[in-house]
């Protein structure tokens, strides 16, 4: 089936925009494979980059009607726009969207994301892992978690009682055939979103943006609406944020910190800052190193090993 790697980016996301553009083409798998990228704020020079990488470029509008006290930011519209993937690119009949702040380090993942997605599934992965140290922690009050918190802004608390215990599918990544309901779920999810934070507001709730609504809309989709899905395992959308990786000398690659040692996948850095995080790796064979794990640093660790 027909595949094409989605993307956002505005200027100032462009660097990270470029390791992902790069990990993917400097694989076998990744040379001829359609690319889709999202420009919310790119500069000519960047399009021009992306589209000797073999890009295909679309400016997205404002898919729904923003109440005016949702002050967002541009680059908010990439977002908005994910559940028309297929309209702004349409002839595919897959679509994997990959974050700009993520980058492939074993095509091994992409494989699996769109073999299960050619099945009718939205492949997705949860944020749970063995390692992550969200299971370590002292737990917080149910009604202080971030999903159930989620859920509540976006839906009410009903909602939030009914849902917010289920573990985060992490819109990071993901697939999905063109051709599945979900699209059109995804976008009546945040419609809905949209509506009652719009209600609040003319009552004069405080109504700030809300950044993780499309995936909290999709979680939605799941779990409420019963959308197909399959749940990958962690590795395929690792998560920086919640656990280091350890980096295999031998290999010259990250893996999982617990045995048998997973290759990483899809190496995500989504997190205040974690972009630019200096990361203790534990070596696996041989000695630790402090470094990013953007993928300019982690090729170049990788090199010297």
């Amino acid at each position: 089936m027909t595949a094409t790697i989605v993307s956002a980016s505005d200027a100032g996301y462009f660097d990270l925009l470029k390791g992902l553009v790069l990990s993917i083409r400097d694989k076998p798998q990744g040379r001829n494979i359609s690319l889709s990228i999202l420009d919310v704020g790119l500069t000519g020079e960047q399009c021009d980059w992306l589209t000797s990488q073999g890009a295909d470029l679309a400016q997205p509008g404002w898919d729904f009607d923003m109440p005016d006290a949702l002050t967002a930011p541009a680059h908010f519209r990439a977002l908005l726009a994910r559940p028309f993937l297929p309209k702004y690119f349409p002839g595919h009949e897959l679509y994997l969207h990959i974050d700009s702040d993520a980058w492939v380090q074993d095509w091994s993942a992409i494989d699996i994301y769109l073999g299960a997605a050619a099945d009718g599934n939205l492949a997705i992965t949860p944020q749970v892992d063995r390692a992550y140290n969200t299971l370590y922690k002292r737990p917080r009050r149910y009604r202080r978690t971030q999903n159930y918190r989620s859920f509540k802004w976006s839906y009410g608390w009903k909602v939030a009682d009914r849902l917010g215990r289920n573990p985060i599918l992490n819109c990071g990544v993901f697939a999905l055939p063109a051709d599945a309901p979900h699209w059109k779920l995804w976008e009546t999810a945040i419609g809905q979103a949209l509506s009652r934070r719009t209600l609040r507001a003319r009552k004069g709730w405080p109504n700030l943006y809300f950044k993780l609504i499309e995936q909290t809309a999709m979680n939605y989709v799941v779990f409420a609406d019963k959308a197909p899905a399959t749940f990958l395992p962690a590795w395929c959308n690792w998560f920086c944020a919640h656990a280091a990786p350890k980096f295999d000398r031998d290999r010259g690659l990250l893996v999982e910190p617990h045995a048998p040692y997973q290759p990483i996948g899809i190496v995500h850095l989504a997190g205040e800052d974690f972009q630019n995080h200096a990361f203790e790796l534990e070596g696996l064979h041989g000695p630790s190193a402090t470094t990013r794990l953007r993928y300019e640093d982690v090729s170049g660790l990788a090199r010297s090993s």
